[in-house]
């Protein structure tokens, strides 16, 4: 008599060891014995579906798409391997092919909180925010203790400006994974956005963690101790930069704080070597040195990053100061970077429209082309200038009325020359890029285009002014508010200028 129940009895015990191998972090010989059994049971639909697991997880995703499908053929209503399939086809970019997976299996369950989140997380990379907010919470009513889900959520609501429900969601997803660093990272950006400084630079600690699988970066090991904001009598520090040329502009401020508060004997800034001329403006800093060549130099008694300091000056009279200028443009630069004199115009406007293109929020916060400006370079009186560098360089150099706009920016090599003629200039107008930073740190009239999906979290909500510039104002774009409303809002704040006495 033949006994069915030895194939059977095999693939189960096949199973265990599979499963003991994943458990043990042994996925390569888990992998070999899925694809060994697979050659004696090809439609064992479980070690399929393992077999395509690690294939997407290992980011091989051909070959898990075909592992899939192979999956499918055998079991077309097989909701576990259509979600596998949809997250297959997310991580390969093809996010319409990832959508009609998702909603598949989403038909033939409904309850599927997994499948749920899945497809939030596309709607909410899409730009579908409402969407996205609510396919999170039919994941939550399935399943109400699903941390990832409900960190997803505070994600979507935080980019829709909902900062007290995002900051709620958040907090009770840490309720279950109370040192989870991302959750952490994403607390703290909120809470500064709301103005809870104390909190929220705590929680910011967060955004170099190991764990942290959204850090922005490691912080390197080096042979002196990280500076915990102690005195710092007798001692030397360098101060890191870290993330972009903005962080650099907005937050070296507090480094001329380390001698007259903290009485540091010695007091290093290791910056971006685009910001080392521009730097050297910057007072209370005996040695300004490339990131570059930090080694080349002698070791401090301490380090510190540089986003790390305004955690160390809350409990100050000033915890965003100094305030501006804290950075100049020398004459010697000013000089060498003469704007044309016109006597027609009244003012001169410099203009930015376009952040750096790799800036993970960038199709938020630029503009669209630099057509959409049109309705403010044709307001007579204003003579334009161009501060655009990288992205849209091109667009300024062959504008349509050149003699409305004059390009500079394509010439600039380093910040100290942005600052000689932003000094020359009477206002700047600019996305959330580096150049409002500057125009900020230098006490020049900035009006500022603040985008109003994924919002940075130094421009506090709901105001119009900043806390960091007081030359600064803030065009908040409401949700879902086009280019052409906003630009005609600044368009009409520029008639006052124009009309007042010089």
């Amino acid at each position: 008599m033949i006994n069915n129940k030895r194939p059977a009895l095999n693939s189960a015990r096949q199973q265990q060891a599979v499963t003991q191998l994943l458990k043990q972090g042994r996925s390569d010989e888990a992998l070999k014995k899925i694809r060994a059994h697979l050659l004696l049971s090809p439609n064992d639909r479980w070690f399929l579906h393992e077999a395509a697991r690690l294939m997407r997880r290992s980011g091989q995703f051909a070959q898990a798409e075909r592992d899939f499908r192979r999956l499918l053929k055998i079991a077309p209503n097989d909701a576990g391997a259509l979600n596998g399939l949809g997250l297959t086809c997310y991580e390969s970019q093809r996010f319409a092919e990832a959508e009609q997976c998702y909603q598949q299996a989403l038909a033939l369950l409904p309850d599927y909180a997994a499948c749920r989140n899945n497809y939030a997380i596309l709607l909410h990379k899409t730009d579908r925010h409402h969407q996205a907010i609510e396919q999170y919470q039919l994941a939550l009513a399935a399943q109400p203790n699903y941390p990832d889900a409900r960190f997803g959520y505070a994600t979507a609501l935080a980019h829709m400006q909902r900062l007290e429900e995002a900051e709620q969601a958040v907090s009770q997803a840490l309720e279950s994974r109370t040192e989870d660093s991302r959750m952490l990272n994403t607390l703290g950006m909120i809470q500064l956005r709301r103005g809870n400084f104390a909190a929220g630079w705590r929680h910011y600690q967060q955004r170099y963690a190991p764990a942290n699988p959204e850090r922005f970066f490691l912080r390197p090991a080096l042979p002196q101790p990280w500076w915990q904001g102690e005195d710092l009598a007798g001692k030397s520090i360098l101060v890191l930069r870290e993330q972009g040329f903005g962080d650099e502009i907005q937050f070296c401020r507090y480094v001329a704080r380390l001698k007259s508060e903290k009485h540091a004997a010695q007091v290093m800034l290791a910056c971006s070597p685009a910001l080392v001329g521009l730097m050297t403006t910057l007072p209370g800093v005996d040695h300004i040195v490339s990131s570059k060549e930090v080694s080349a130099h002698p070791v401090t008694d301490v380090v510190c990053m540089l986003l790390d300091l305004p955690a160390y000056f809350l409990d100050t009279p000033s915890p965003f100061g100094p305030l501006p200028p804290y950075l100049h443009a020398t004459t010697g630069d000013i000089a060498a970077w003469p704007l044309p004199q016109n006597s027609r115009k009244t003012l001169r406007v410099g203009l930015v429209w376009k952040g750096s293109v790799g800036h993970n929020n960038d199709r938020h916060r630029s503009l669209s082309h630099l057509a959409a400006l049109a309705p403010l370079l044709q307001v007579e009186g204003i003579q334009w200038i161009s501060l655009q560098k990288g992205a849209g360089e091109e667009e300024a150099l062959t504008a349509a009325e050149p003699q409305s706009l004059l390009a500079v920016g394509h010439q600039f090599t380093d910040y100290a020359q942005t600052a000689a003629v932003m000094a020359q200039l009477d206002l700047v107008i600019s996305v959330d890029t580096s150049v409002a930073h500057l125009a900020g740190a230098l006490g020049i009239n900035c009006w500022l285009i603040v985008p109003g999906i994924s919002t940075d979290w130094r421009w506090t909500a709901g105001r119009e002014d900043s806390l960091w510039y007081p030359q600064m104002r803030l065009f908040q774009r409401g949700a879902g508010e086009e280019e052409a409303q906003v630009v005609a809002r600044i368009q009409q704040a520029l008639q006052p200028l124009l009309a007042a006495p010089r």
